[in-house]
C-alpha cells in the first residue's frame, strides 16, 4: 500500500452527513464511465433513497474514503439477516486516483466492516465476458484475485437485455389468459386482498424470511410484500405488476414484477416472475411477462431496454425471456474472500 492509501480517512456513509452523501453520489456517477453501454445510468434519487431504505431482510455499511479533503473511494457492504456472508454492493476509487493502492485499502476497509459485524465471508459478483458476446472487463476478476478473492462454488448466473427497438415482443397481442384464468394489474402497491399471496410467492423462489417478521404466519407472509414496497418507494421506484387469478378459487396463481428509477426513463428492470406449481404448464409466465410489459408501456412509453438476470441453473426462465427477445449480454460470476470476526 502507497502512502496515499495510507493516509486515508475512511467516514460512514450516513443519509443525514449531506456532504458525505454528495461526495459517494459523485464517485458513483464518476464510476458508471466504465458500465457496459447497455446499462443503466445511475439514478441520483434511487441512490440517496437506497442508503435510508435497505433490501427486505438486510442491513447496510457503508464509508467514503477521503484523502486531503477530497472523496476518492467508497465501499458499501449488503449484510443478509441471519447469514455469515456480507455482499459487497460497491466498491469505487474515483477515476484520477485509480492503480495508487486505494482499491487495495478499500478491500482491507470492507473485511473490517465485515468482521466488526460477525461475518466470515466477503462475496461479490463480477461479469464476466460470455463466449461470442460483448467484450467485459477482466480488470475487476484480475484484481480480486490479486486479493485474496477466489471464484465460489456457487451456480453462475446470466444477464440478459431486451431492446424494444430492435425486437417488440409486443408487435402482435397480448395472448389470452387460459380457461379458467384472468389477468389482474397493479402498480406500486398491492392490493392488500393480494398481499398475502405475494409474500407466500415470493418466499417459494428461496428468498430469506427475516426473524423480525413476527411469529403469525399471516403477519410473516405479508411484512414480505410490504417491507418490498417500502424500500420501492423510498428511493423513488415505480413498479408494474400483473398477476393471474385462477377463476375457480379467486386464488393468485402467479405473478410478475418490473421496477423503474425516476432518472432513467428508458430502462426498466425486470424482477421476478412466479407461478404456483400447481398451476404451471398453462404457458402463464410468458403471458404474465408480456401483459406486463403492455402494462408498463402504458405509462412509460419512453422505455427502451428491460433488464433481467437469473442464476443458471434456472434454464426454464432464461429460456422463457429468449423466446421474448431478451439477448444474453454478461455472466456475473460469484468471487469470496475469508473474513475474521472481530474479537
Amino acid at each position: 500500500m502507497n502512502d496515499a492509501a495510507a493516509d486515508l480517512r475512511f467516514v460512514p456513509l450516513d443519509a443525514g452527513d449531506t456532504a458525505t452523501l454528495d461526495a459517494w453520489l459523485r464517485l458513483t456517477e464518476d464510476g458508471a464511465d466504465g458500465v457496459p453501454l447497455s446499462a443503466a445510468p445511475p439514478c441520483e434519487a434511487d441512490l440517496a433513497g437506497s442508503v435510508r431504505f435497505a433490501p427486505p431482510g438486510t442491513a447496510l455499511a457503508g464509508e467514503v474514503a477521503f484523502l486531503d479533503g477530497e472523496a476518492v473511494g467508497a465501499v458499501r457492504l449488503v449484510l443478509p439477516d441471519g447469514a455469515p456472508v456480507a455482499v459487497v454492493d460497491q466498491l469505487l476509487t474515483a477515476s484520477k486516483e485509480r492503480r495508487q493502492g486505494i482499491g487495495t485499502a478499500l478491500v482491507g476497509r470492507a473485511r473490517a466492516l465485515a468482521g466488526e459485524h460477525g461475518r466470515t465471508l466477503l462475496v461479490a459478483d463480477l461479469v464476466q465476458a460470455l463466449p461470442g458476446g460483448p467484450a467485459r472487463d477482466e480488470g475487476p476478476a484480475a484484481f480480486a484475485a490479486a486479493v485474496g478473492a477466489t471464484p465460489s462454488d456457487g451456480p453462475e448466473g446470466v444477464h440478459q437485455w431486451l431492446d424494444l427497438s430492435r425486437h417488440d415482443p409486443l408487435a402482435g397481442v397480448v395472448p389470452e389468459a387460459p380457461a379458467g384464468y384472468r389477468l389482474q394489474r397493479w402498480g406500486t402497491i398491492t392490493p392488500d386482498g393480494f398481499a398475502v399471496a405475494v409474500s407466500e410467492l415470493g418466499q417459494s423462489l428461496g428468498e430469506s424470511r427475516p426473524e423480525t417478521w413476527g411469529e403469525g404466519p399471516e403477519a410473516i407472509r405479508t411484512s414480505h410484500v410490504r417491507l418490498y414496497e417500502r424500500m420501492r418507494v423510498g428511493r423513488g421506484r415505480r413498479a408494474y405488476h400483473v398477476g393471474v387469478v385462477h377463476e375457480e378459487t379467486s386464488e393468485l396463481a402467479g405473478f410478475t414484477s418490473a421496477s423503474k428509477t425516476t432518472g432513467n426513463p428508458e430502462h426498466l428492470l425486470q424482477g421476478m416472475t412466479v407461478v404456483a406449481a400447481g398451476h404451471r404448464g398453462h404457458g402463464l409466465g410468458l403471458l404474465m411477462k408480456l401483459a406486463n410489459l403492455a402494462h408498463v408501456r402504458e405509462y412509460e412509453p419512453l422505455v427502451r431496454l428491460v433488464e433481467t438476470a437469473n442464476a443458471d441453473d434456472n434454464r426454464p426462465m432464461i429460456a422463457l425471456n429468449e423466446a421474448m427477445g431478451f439477448v444474453p449480454q454478461e455472466r456475473f460470476v460469484s468471487w469470496e474472500a475469508p473474513v475474521v470476526p472481530a474479537g
